[in-house]
């Protein structure tokens, strides 16, 4: 089953610090559920902003009914797709508008 996710935050903070943080978040030794982070692929339109997108493996942890019935050699991995544009017109990175 897809789930999505979707948060604003002004961070008060240089845009390209920020920028910076978001890319190279991973590997992150507090971060060690994170596997693998992969580049799918980037684009820079002619208006100027950048298109990502990128595939994260993640571990996920089972509830504890389901670590009872579910074999624990079974794989705990979960794939996250993650979509982004950034513009650095308005200093802003979000996910694609549906339809886009």
């Amino acid at each position: 089953m897809a789930r999505y996710f979707r948060s604003e935050v002004d961070i008060k903070s240089p845009w390209h610090q920020v920028l910076a943080a978001f890319w190279q978040r991973y590997p992150n030794p507090y971060s060690a559920h994170v596997l693998t982070e992969d580049v799918l692929y980037r684009e820079v339109t002619p208006s100027n902003h950048l298109l990502s997108r990128r595939l994260l493996t993640k571990t996920n942890r089972l509830p504890g009914w389901a670590e009872r019935v579910f074999p624990a050699h079974m794989a705990r991995a979960v794939y996250v797709l993650e979509d982004s544009i950034v513009d650095p017109h308005t200093r802003t990175r979000s996910p694609p508008r549906p339809g886009t």
